[in-house]
């Protein structure tokens, strides 16, 4: 068993190394200037055409522009079950046990093979703005854009006990590391190549802490988000545990530590991991899964460089129920798919101060450049790494075994 744990870690560090570029910027600053939020699937179940209003209550909710910048990262899908959309569809309505529509459905981005549930409930104008944002994800965005490495949030259990044990665990951890943790010196050639746009001596590292009940009533959209940011923290073991979860870049929750698990060696871990350098630029290998957010962040944090890939232009209002325009959702659907689909078109007014970042050129319209080509010396480092790593496993594989 050993020798095949340790055989799949070779096997992983040397795809890593073959295939992820690595950069000395930490990894909460890489991820807010790189790393676009995945997008929530917001599917609208109706009878007949949405009104007037209630297209606008869709608009609200897409991207506001049609060359892909998001406040809300969110799309809608609208299911009209009078016209025989597809049984998948069908079914998945049938799920939802209610009879009331219009009926609003959210998935969250599809991190774990299959996106989870994470809210369901009547399509109305209340529904909307609390899943769109709330008063801790506003604090949450303020702080990361305000200068915060990491905000931890601390999802309490409602065990007092255990709620104020694990808030003193992290409140103490979160001072230590602060005076502890260095973040990496800065490469010259990543600030060449794009990798950051604020001098490095900008970076500071700061922690802070969130607390939210479960049952706090403005923040249920976003307790549930908490919950689905792994497919098992809904379980009933975990159901009187507490949870922190590090929340950093444009509101990626990192992973969940619960119960015990919160501990000094655990939140050290994920303190040293999220301002450590950055060593793998590619967001899907990653650990973290998105949240919800209304944050323009290509404006507040223009991008130097645009690592992943963006989403094709949506129709805006105007294309409403029209036939297909050639452009697609996330999910490769198009308006052929005989689904209804609604992108808004007002810009979102926001008293955010931009976070410092290199300026797009003169007539550009957006901050989108090539990705830099590795260095000489980098690609050295990645060869000869890779070939130790080879000769590690290959003496793991073949050492003699044991008499």
């Amino acid at each position: 068993m050993i020798r095949s744990i340790i055989t799949l870690g070779v096997l992983a560090g040397l795809m890593a190394a073959s295939s992820a570029q690595a950069c000395s910027v930490p990894v909460f600053r890489y991820a807010l200037e790189q790393w676009r939020p995945d997008s929530f699937e917001v599917i609208v179940f109706h009878r007949g055409p949405l009104s007037d209003a209630q297209k606008e209550l869709a608009a609200k909710v897409e991207p506001k522009n049609i060359d892909a910048s998001y406040t809300a990262n969110a799309w809608v899908r609208a299911v009209d079950l009078d016209a025989s959309p597809d049984a998948a569809l069908v079914e998945l309505w049938e799920q939802q046990e209610t009879k009331t529509l219009p009926w609003m459905l959210v998935r969250s981005p599809a991190k774990f093979g299959k996106p989870l549930q994470v809210v369901s409930q009547e399509f109305n104008e209340e529904n909307v703005t609390s899943l769109l944002d709330s008063p801790l994800r506003k604090k949450i965005t303020d702080g990361i854009l305000k200068g915060d490495s990491v905000v931890w949030v601390l999802l309490k259990s409602g065990d007092e006990a255990k709620d104020a044990a694990a808030e003193e665990i992290m409140e103490g951890e979160l001072e230590r590391l602060e005076g502890e943790l260095k973040l990496p010196e800065i490469d010259e050639q990543d600030i060449e190549d794009g990798f950051l746009s604020v001098n490095p001596d900008e970076l500071k590292l700061r922690f802070s802490m969130i607390t939210v009940a479960r049952d706090d009533a403005q923040e249920q959209a976003f307790v549930q988000m908490l919950l689905t940011v792994e497919p098992d923290l809904r379980d009933p073991e975990f159901a009187n545990e507490p949870m922190a979860l590090p929340v950093f870049g444009r509101g990626r929750a990192l992973y969940a530590l619960i119960g015990k698990g919160i501990n000094a060696e655990t939140i050290e871990d994920a303190g040293r991991f999220l301002t450590g350098a950055c060593q793998c630029t590619v967001k899907a290998q990653n650990p973290g899964v998105d949240i919800l957010t209304s944050v323009d962040w290509d404006r507040l944090v223009v991008p130097t460089l645009e690592k992943d890939t963006i989403l094709p232009a949506l129709a805006g209002l105007s294309g409403f129920g029209k036939e297909d325009d050639g452009h697609s959702h996330p999910d490769g659907h198009t308006h052929a798919d005989g689904h209804d689909e609604v992108v808004a078109s007002s810009e979102g007014a926001t008293d955010e101060t931009p976070v410092s970042a290199s300026k797009p050129e003169a007539g550009s319209t957006t901050a989108t450049a090539q990705a830099p080509a590795v260095s000489v010396g980098k690609l050295a480092i990645y060869v000869v790494g890779g070939l130790a790593l080879l000769v590690v496993g290959m003496s793991v594989v073949f050492a003699p075994k044991p008499s």
